[in-house]
């Protein structure tokens, strides 16, 4: 068995760079952004009795994570799976502060470490907690990237008839951010231009999924009358085009 000194000498955070004092300034300064985030805050507010405590053993997890300390004792993955209304919103929102305090606390090596542990971390707690509810989307190979859901794919033979404008994080109706429907017989396509948008099915008819919208990925697709919603994540731009069959279309109902 490997003695502390050797685990440290062959931990990835020793290369480089990582100290108990970078781990300490990265876990406070990015929880105290958690805190205050409108979409985070609340759950991580309500479920999080003793704070002190809490980042204690935050800096004991990232400790033995980069450094090989083995400080840290819990089960992430049952703490995470235990909250209900964890969705992969939250995940890609959390690790995109990740990111942003990482830069800012720590020097590029350092922090590409942190980010790529944070990565594969949160995949995992997403997957498991995901898997807990009985749901059936998946992650792609990153957190921001694309979501892939068992989602419907445009029938063939539709005509897109129109678009809405161009939508920000800011201007986007608050119709679009709770759950609505398209009407019988009218498919929509969210396309995202900038940023990324998180795409819901609320249906009962559907399982309940996500997926995160970026302009590198494939349009979200909407089917007639299933119940969705949208939620930014932070700066985005994206428009919705309605589709339906050909009015010569057999196919299209009167």
């Amino acid at each position: 068995m490997a003695t502390p000194k050797e685990r440290r000498r062959i931990a990835p955070g020793t290369a480089v760079g990582v100290t108990e004092e970078m781990i300490h300034a990265l876990v406070h300064a990015f929880y105290a952004r958690v805190r205050r985030d409108p979409a985070l805050g609340p759950t991580f507010n309500r479920t999080v009795a003793d704070w002190d405590r809490h980042l204690e053993k935050l800096c004991d997890f990232w400790s033995s994570v980069t450094l090989m300390t083995g400080r840290f004792k819990g089960t992430p993955m049952a703490a995470h799976a235990r909250l209900p209304d964890i969705r992969a919103t939250h995940f890609a929102r959390w690790l995109h502060l990740f990111r942003e305090t990482a830069a800012e606390t720590c020097p590029p090596a350092a922090a590409a470490l942190f980010v790529a542990k944070a990565e594969m971390i949160g995949q995992s707690l997403q997957l498991g907690a995901a898997a807990s509810r009985g749901e059936t989307s998946v992650l792609g190979p990153r957190l921001d990237d694309q979501a892939v859901m068992s989602a419907a794919a445009l029938p063939d033979g539709v005509q897109p008839y129109k678009r809405t404008a161009i939508f920000t994080e800011a201007t986007v109706p608050a119709a679009l951010r709770r759950a609505h429907a398209t009407k019988a017989g009218a498919w929509g396509t969210i396309h995202v231009l900038d940023g990324r948008l998180a795409y819901r099915i609320m249906d009962s008819r559907r399982p309940r999924s996500e997926q995160i919208l970026a302009p590198q990925g494939d349009p979200g697709v909407v089917e007639p009358t299933i119940l969705h919603e949208v939620e930014p994540l932070g700066p985005v731009r994206f428009f919705v085009e309605f589709h339906h069959l050909d009015p010569a279309d057999p196919r299209r109902t009167p």
